[in-house]
């Protein structure tokens, strides 16, 4: 099992190219206030992740920025990063942990068509 990843500072999003690690990683953005979900409320608008041969710089700068700039349309004002070596097994991890916490994944995930990975021996 991998480690967790430590999340940096929050920048403004309009910061995002600069402010983005030239590692590879994953990154999250966040409203300015809490938005409801079907379990609870959260801030958190959008996650994402590089390739693992992709810096996030050149993710926030290529074919991230259209999700990026949905996000911004769904509320995000807010961005931060974390390195991993792994960022789709990252991704996986911390999209997984949204919907069992919230009950779905973040407004701008949900509309990205992106599935949640099944644990091992779940039924997708």
């Amino acid at each position: 099992m991998l480690p967790a990843v430590h999340f940096g500072v929050w920048h403004k999003i309009a910061d995002a190219r600069s402010a983005a690690p030239d590692a590879a990683g994953v990154l999250q953005t966040r409203a300015e206030g809490v938005m409801d979900y079907r379990v609870g409320r959260s801030a958190m608008v959008f996650y994402a992740c590089s390739e693992p041969d992709e810096t996030l710089r050149r993710f926030v700068e290529g074919r991230g920025a259209r999700q990026i700039e949905r996000a911004v349309s769904a509320g995000a004002r807010w961005i931060r990063f974390a390195e991993s070596p792994s960022p789709r097994v990252e991704l996986d991890r911390l999209l997984k942990g949204f919907v069992e916490r919230f009950g779905s994944l973040p407004i701008s995930n949900a509309s990205g068509g992106r599935r949640v990975a099944p644990a091992d021996g779940d039924e997708a």
